[in-house]
């Protein structure tokens, strides 16, 4: 999802923490979110919070991940 969907193509992932709380079985259905919590435009990047609820909205895992968006670009002169 991070780089492809959110933020985009081209995203540098920097950093990711991950805390796993539960166990995930074969044949769980796994529902993962990214909340943006936090944008730093001087540095160019943003904070997300991770999570992933299995099937019974128990929640297996939570983390945060650290990217620097893409960089709009200049239409050229």
């Amino acid at each position: 999802m991070l780089g492809t969907q959110l933020p985009g193509p081209g995203t540098i992932y920097l950093r990711q923490e991950l805390t796993f709380l539960g166990a995930v079985k074969i044949g769980d259905t796994i529902t993962a979110r990214v909340e943006v919590v936090e944008i730093d435009t001087a540095k160019g990047r943003a904070k997300l919070l991770t999570t992933c609820d299995n099937q019974e909205g128990v929640r297996v895992l939570t983390g945060e991940a650290v990217v620097s968006p893409p960089r709009p670009t200049k239409p050229p002169a």
